[in-house]
């Protein structure tokens, strides 16, 4: 009987001696940073003894640090009231991730007061002004009514931003320069006096800075560095308001809550320097990256790029109705989750309250868009019929029928662009008109807007109408 209960106690100690080294190899992968290893042995060991505290915590961190979506909060503030002190760290961790930044902001002032740990109470102290900042954000998120939105390669992403011509235009440096090797976007303003880009500065490790360049007596002058501010990042996509003083640009430098952000600055017109840059703030922005903000005044049209939630190569270029008042929700009567999704432009659909404004919006960036495209054959006739036949005179039209229709279009096409220089002039007349003129003039504006809009849609149609009956003539059925 002594024998069999010295051979108990024997396995005994040898299982838990043989658990204790189970437990102790764990920790030191957690120690290691091995995480996606260590990760299943300790949920295994929290399946067991789900009210053990180190478990809890060492199997909620593993989650945290492998980006997995087990909700983990109620494990880490378990852990954290029987004083784990890191649980706090980790907590702080997960509410950011949640978008629960004062939470983020509790957790990790909980750890810094409780920690011995200097250099990560220091990363501590970042990460909970971060958090403090993106809480302010989202309570003061800008209510903005977006009209469109398209995704599109990153490397030709400025084909969507079909501003028109009286804004200038946007391209890339090495487009716009014919040199492949240069970096950065410029921005060339409406009458062409003035350019500005980025270009990489000459330090010992190079960053984007912005650059201005102007024509005197017809000829340019010399490359002048804005001046005024330094965000010590690179900064980039500059645009140039028509006032010529508000200046646009991103920057991954200071004041940016992730990546590229988007900020504006107003130049002083007696020194020429620029004030220091403001972030625009969200839904503008957020922790991916967001850039070249651009605006037609005329239109009341905006754009700007982000590649937030997109795939690498893919951004998102959203068209927007800029702001007069800057109008900025109300967290007290929609709530933080409403704020939130307004902040991280969850829908676009939720932010077209205004009927009439979006009818506006949606026919301005119809005539722009039309206007581009009537500008690019103004000077051509080249009527494409499919991909291995287009027609460069009447003559070469097989089809009598798509003949006499091509003509009638072309026509049609004239009187439309007849149409949309005389509501730009319409317009140019009513923005410096009294409220008395306005009022008459409404009307005329409104109607005029609505038959170029409707002719629009026409003009297009019987263009597909003239390709179908030529490309009849040609095989002889539809293509």
């Amino acid at each position: 009987m002594k024998k069999i209960f010295c051979i108990t106690i024997f396995c005994l100690v040898a299982v838990v001696g043989a658990f204790a080294q189970s437990r102790e190899s764990m920790k030191r992968m957690f120690d290691e940073g091995r995480f996606a290893e260590a990760k299943p042995l300790f949920e295994k060991l929290l399946a067991k003894s789900p009210k053990n505290s180190e478990y809890n915590y060492w199997y909620a961190a593993c989650c945290i640090e492998t980006a997995d979506t087990v909700d983990v909060e109620e494990m880490l503030e378990f852990a954290a009231s029987r004083n784990i002190v890191k649980a706090h760290w980790y907590l702080g961790r997960w509410y950011a991730q949640q978008q629960d930044y004062s939470s983020a902001v509790e957790s990790y002032s909980e750890f810094m007061d409780n920690t011995k740990d200097d250099s990560l109470r220091s990363v501590a102290q970042q990460r909970m002004n971060l958090c403090d900042r993106l809480n302010r954000m989202v309570r003061n998120s800008e209510v903005v009514c977006f009209v469109d939105s398209i995704v599109v390669d990153k490397e030709s992403f400025l084909a969507a931003y079909r501003m028109g011509g009286d804004v200038g235009r946007v391209a890339t440096c090495a487009g716009y320069f014919g040199d492949e090797s240069l970096p950065g976007h410029i921005n060339e303003t409406e009458r062409g006096m003035d350019i500005f880009f980025s270009d990489e500065n000459d330090d010992d490790a190079p960053l984007l800075k912005l650059y201005r360049r102007s024509k005197v007596g017809g000829a340019w002058g010399k490359v002048q560095p804005i001046q005024g501010f330094d965000t010590k990042g690179n900064d980039d996509y500059p645009f140039m308001l028509a006032d010529g003083v508000t200046l646009y640009f991103a920057s991954d430098g200071e004041g940016s809550i992730g990546g590229y952000d988007i900020f504006v600055s107003r130049m002083d017109i007696e020194t020429g320097r620029f004030y220091r840059p403001d972030n625009v703030g969200m839904p503008f922005n957020s922790t991916a990256n967001d850039y070249m903000m651009a605006v037609n005044e005329v239109a009341n049209l905006g754009w700007f790029a982000t590649d937030r939630n997109q795939p690498p190569g893919k951004v998102c270029v959203y068209v927007f109705v800029p702001n007069a008042d800057s109008k900025r929700v109300d967290v007290s009567a929609i709530g933080y989750s409403k704020a939130l999704e307004i902040a991280n432009l969850s829908s676009i659909a939720a932010t077209q309250g205004d009927d009439e404004l979006l009818r506006t919006a949606r026919r301005q960036l119809a005539l722009l868009a039309y206007a581009q495209d009537a500008a690019a054959k103004k000077d051509d006739f080249l009527f494409v019929v499919d991909d291995l036949h287009d027609c460069k005179s009447l003559s070469d039209f097989r089809s009598e029928r798509a003949r006499e229709l091509f003509k009638e279009w072309q026509g049609r096409v004239k009187q439309h662009e007849s149409d949309i220089e005389q509501l730009a002039a319409l317009r140019d007349e009513y923005a410096s008109s009294t409220t008395a003129v306005k009022n008459r003039m409404k009307e005329q504006i409104l109607a005029l807007e609505g038959k170029v809009e409707d002719d629009a849609v026409a003009l297009r149609l019987a263009e597909y109408e003239i390709r179908r009956l030529e490309q009849e003539a040609l095989y002889g059925v539809g293509n």
